[in-house]
């Protein structure tokens, strides 16, 4: 319980490294001082090696654990290794070298992300059962990293004042598109689950939507409804335009899926279910 405790957590950090590079790729490159990248690519990647040292620590305490793997330390180490060549290139001119570093650092990313959710399937059921739990990570990440890097982005243009809004505009987008993305994949893998042969999971979902959890999975949804909301009202501001209280709100949406995700990763530790 302690190792699964502390896991299940641990995948935040994760889930903030590959969803912040991620994002990395929607403002125009060249429309936005390279400072921005360095600065936010810097703290994605100190969180990619917060995931990749606290794998490695459990690993090493907890050998016999069901959820920490080889393969998952593996793969989080090439993330990072590949992560920071990238940051690397930020501070060279070297664009041929970061345009191949960059979505290989996101497929890898993606791909630790996907072998992390498959520790996650019960050892008596088939592999594919790991798709849902990856592709609830996957949309989870991007919807987290999305909401910071507008943040960010936002904080961006106190500096940079003459910056046109189409890249903060890009990333509002982005964001609709991540939240949306995220909801439809966790709704698909909670009706795939239920419906899965032998059921497996029918004693989690008796437990996730009876007495004992519904008010955490009604907080999961009431903070989806929230960021939607949010991402309505950073539009009507960016209208007008005031760069200052849509970054305010930025702020807002931010720690709207945050408490999202930890209700989610709660409800994954506590049930075994992707929501």
């Amino acid at each position: 319980m302690e190792i699964l405790f502390a896991h299940t957590y641990l995948i935040l950090f994760g889930k903030l490294a590959v969803g912040g590079l991620l994002a990395l790729a929607v403002p125009p490159f060249f429309d936005v001082e390279r400072g921005f990248y360095k600065s936010t690519a810097a703290v994605y990647l100190a969180l990619g090696y917060l995931m990749f040292t606290g794998e490695a620590y459990l690993l090493a305490r907890y050998r016999a654990a069901h959820v920490v793997m080889p393969a998952g330390l593996i793969s989080w180490g090439i993330f990072v290794s590949l992560f920071s060549a990238y940051v690397l290139t930020l501070f060279v001119e070297r664009p041929a070298i970061r345009a191949r570093v960059f979505p290989a650092a996101v497929l890898s990313g993606f791909i630790a992300l996907a072998v992390t959710g498959w520790a996650y399937v019960p050892a008596n059921v088939a592999l594919a059962a790991g798709i849902p739990f990856a592709a609830a990570l996957w949309t989870g990440a991007a919807a987290a990293g999305a909401a910071v890097t507008g943040m960010l982005l936002g904080h961006w243009y106190l500096i940079e004042t003459g910056l046109d809004l189409l890249p903060l505009r890009r990333m509002l987008a982005f964001c609709k598109i991540c939240v949306r993305a995220e909801i439809a994949a966790v709704s698909i893998a909670v009706v795939t689950l239920w419906l899965w042969p032998s059921g497996p999971w029918h004693e989690a979902f008796a437990a996730a939507f009876g007495e004992r959890f519904v008010l955490l999975v009604v907080g999961r949804v009431a903070m989806w409804c929230a960021a939607l909301v949010l991402l309505q009202l950073i539009e009507r501001t960016l209208a007008i335009p005031q760069t200052m209280a849509a970054t305010g709100l930025f702020y807002i949406q931010a720690l709207t899926i945050a408490v999202g995700e930890i209700l989610g990763h709660w409800l994954l530790f506590r049930t075994g279910l992707p929501l």
